[in-house]
């Protein structure tokens, strides 16, 4: 699944973790699980962002280290594209691109 929202993503990766029963994902279990305040594909109230939140998922699937995450090869993971903490969509949206384009028009 390409071009999709992370939170999207999470709620993909929760019902394919809980074998597509949206049910078994509002009785999920696993409170230290990463996605859980996320799990319903709504935003949460937790301090962490939602691409923080996938970054952790992929660490703990991963070994836990960002070699693993940057080895990954389950490219059919619903968050294989937002494993680094990052939004592949909005690459050049904001941010260091605009800044520098100001400075050269001066």
């Amino acid at each position: 699944m390409r071009n999709q929202r992370p939170l999207l993503a999470i709620r993909r990766e929760c019902l394919a973790c809980c074998s597509g029963s949206s049910k078994e994902v509002s009785l999920c279990p696993i409170t230290t699980c990463a996605l859980y305040p996320l799990r319903f594909g709504k935003k949460s109230k937790s301090k962490q962002t939602t691409l923080q939140a996938i970054k952790q998922k992929c660490r703990d699937c991963g070994e836990g280290t960002a070699k693993a995450v940057r080895e990954c090869e389950f490219i059919d993971c619903a968050l294989f594209q937002y494993r680094f903490g990052k939004n592949p969509q909005r690459k050049g949206v904001g941010g260091e691109g605009q800044r520098f384009q100001s400075k050269k028009a001066c």
